[in-house]
């Protein structure tokens, strides 16, 4: 068996725990908090329907566990993640079938498929054309021979896509119609996706370029970086301010309260250093899931 080989096999039965813990829980809350988040962005239009609403979180579990374990997959395949290289959490580090890995995340994939397909034809049909141009999107930035988040477009490939189309498109699917303020809403998630990306590329910066992975923070200065980093948390803020100033609703300000946080991680990053080295960008998973759900509190009040 060649080494490669070796690494793509399993020494042991995976215990179910180990796919739990691969399948990225952060990740699935927060992309399911997204979800609650666009539904909640909407429900001004028009009175929700409970089962369509479920069968949106649902779609963002799926997604979930597709994203992380076919990203899992497509960087041990290219040589990012080495078992002495590799987050602890990974499908790697837990010993994972790598094959296995795959064929779970496409299950995964298409399950959401399934979901978004079916609440795209029973609302607007020709929404139907968003949900492959979503997955090209992601496929483009992870995928095929020389993916777009290896050359230095992950962030705007996750504002754009990630979450702006995916916000907008949900809220849409589930009222039937798009205004100003759903518009905004979706900007604001992508802000924090596009941040969340560029904490994830500064902190591996040493480690992409060593294997030949080209991200924004190689391509421009600390202080850019940085300052984008700063501007896309801020944009979020104001995207929520333009909603309550749209809707004369003071309660879609909720989020607000997590300011003095905000403020804390962007003075540490602004001040600290870029690389391995660089405040735990679970910090921001943490401010995202506190802002979605707040926001999504508070367009119910």
């Amino acid at each position: 068996m060649t080494t490669d080989s070796a690494a793509l096999s399993h020494s042991r039965p995976a215990r179910l725990l180990d796919w739990v813990h691969a399948s990225g829980p952060p990740l699935i809350l927060v992309l399911v908090l997204q979800g609650a988040y666009a539904v909640s962005a909407s429900h001004h239009l028009e009175q929700l329907s409970p089962w369509r609403v479920g069968l949106t979180l649902a779609m963002f579990v799926f997604d979930g566990i597709g994203r992380r374990l076919i990203n899992d997959y497509e960087d041990h395949a290219r040589g990012l993640d080495r078992p002495d290289r590799v987050r602890p959490d990974s499908s790697l580090a837990l010993g994972l079938d790598m094959r296995v890995v795959r064929r779970v995340g496409m299950t995964g994939f298409v399950l959401a498929w399934l979901c978004a397909g079916y609440l795209a034809v029973t609302t607007t049909p020709w929404l139907l054309l968003s949900i492959p141009i979503l997955y090209l999107a992601y496929f483009a930035y992870a995928g095929g021979r020389r993916p777009l988040g290896h050359r230095g477009l992950g962030e705007a490939l996750d504002f754009v896509f990630t979450g702006t189309m995916v916000t907008l498109v949900v809220g849409w699917v589930n009222v039937g119609r798009v205004d100003g303020a759903l518009v905004l809403a979706a900007l604001g998630a992508g802000f924090l996706f596009m941040s969340l990306m560029l904490h994830n590329n500064a902190r591996d910066v040493e480690k992409d370029a060593a294997v030949g992975k080209t991200t924004l923070p190689q391509l421009v200065p600390p202080s850019a970086t940085k300052a984008v980093y700063v501007a896309g948390l801020s944009g979020f803020y104001l995207c929520v301010a333009g909603i309550a100033v749209l809707l004369s609703a003071p309660w879609y300000l909720l989020p607000l309260v997590t300011l003095p946080w905000t403020a804390s991680l962007a003075v540490t990053v602004l001040r600290g250093p870029i690389g391995d080295k660089m405040v735990s960008w679970a910090r921001l998973y943490l401010l995202m899931i506190a802002n979605f759900a707040l926001f999504s509190v508070g367009a119910w009040l």
